[in-house]
């Protein structure tokens, strides 16, 4: 999928690239935009040694990007139920209530989750580098 996009900022060779909410990319959510978010910034590399304030077409796979949101969203998800479920199906001589049990080691497990993530970042951010991609900048006229 191709879209354009503002470049706000340049970090060395990294770029900030803003992208506006159109009517082609309306549901997709393969950029990370949520419904009523109208405008999502996202890094990558500045390959076309852009500056701040140009246009540029970025080329992005939605299969990684789908995956990556997967995996940051869903991962924590599904750790947040399997410790409601263990709260339930664990016998409890400790704790007297069943429910408040289970919702803590719900969100004890959620929490583990996003340090699991947080430790895997750095492979993460490998793996899905070359989700967004610059393929031209955009002249005026177009």
């Amino acid at each position: 999928m191709k879209e354009s996009g503002l470049v706000t900022k340049i970090d060395g060779n990294t770029a900030y690239v803003l992208f506006e909410r159109t009517s082609a990319c309306a549901k997709c959510g393969a950029c990370g935009m949520i419904s009523g978010q109208n405008d999502i910034t996202v890094t990558m590399e500045n390959a076309l040694h852009a500056r701040e304030g140009e246009r540029v077409e970025v080329q992005f796979t939605t299969k990684n990007a789908l995956q990556s949101s997967a995996i940051a969203y869903i991962f924590p998800l599904i750790m947040l139920f399997v410790g409601v479920w263990l709260g339930y199906v664990i016998p409890q001589d400790i704790f007297p209530v069943k429910d408040a049990f289970a919702a803590i080691l719900g969100i004890i497990f959620a929490a583990v989750a996003f340090v699991v993530l947080r430790l895997l970042n750095p492979y993460f951010k490998k793996k899905f580098a070359n989700v967004y991609t610059m393929t031209k900048i955009v002249e005026e006229s177009e």
